[in-house]
């Protein structure tokens, strides 16, 4: 099993996480509301994989499913 940087790991889904909420405002701000959720529910993604590599210290599943990660 390869061992992994889970600080460095968890900054990077969070700090992408952030971004991508900034832009969801952005766009929410714009009446923009189907783009807006579609982009929240990709943050919601890459914050539970940030999690996930916090509680496991393994990187995340490659999914798209928020129930399975």
């Amino acid at each position: 099993m390869e061992k992994i940087d889970v600080k460095k790991v968890v900054e990077y889904w969070s700090k992408i996480a952030k971004d991508d909420y900034e832009t969801m405002l952005y766009l929410f701000r714009g009446k923009r509301y189907l783009y807006s959720l579609f982009l929240g529910h990709i943050i919601l993604e890459k914050i539970l994989k940030a999690l996930v590599v916090q509680e496991t210290k393994r990187q995340a599943e490659y999914t798209r499913d928020l129930v399975r990660l």
